[in-house]
């Protein structure tokens, strides 16, 4: 049987203490990802120029949400 992943957008008052390194205002929305056993996998951050991240770290951008959560569930292998 697959691993069952969930996505729960993250409160946008909470924002500034989840993601580091970037400038609030230009994140549309931040997304964390939790494992079917409850532990959380990381966070995907995307930003108002479309850009996706993992973790808050502005060094690597993906062109998407979904190559992001990718990238985060291949590293969590």
């Amino acid at each position: 049987m697959e691993e069952t992943i969930r996505i729960r957008a993250v409160d946008k008052s909470d924002w500034s203490s989840v993601v580091e390194g970037f400038d609030i205002e230009t994140i549309q929305d931040v997304l964390e990802v939790v494992g079917a056993d409850g532990q959380k996998i990381g966070l995907l951050c995307e930003t108002e120029d479309g850009n996706s991240y993992i973790n808050g770290q502005p060094e690597t951008a993906y062109i998407s949400l979904q190559a992001a959560a990718t990238a985060l569930l291949k590293g969590k292998e």
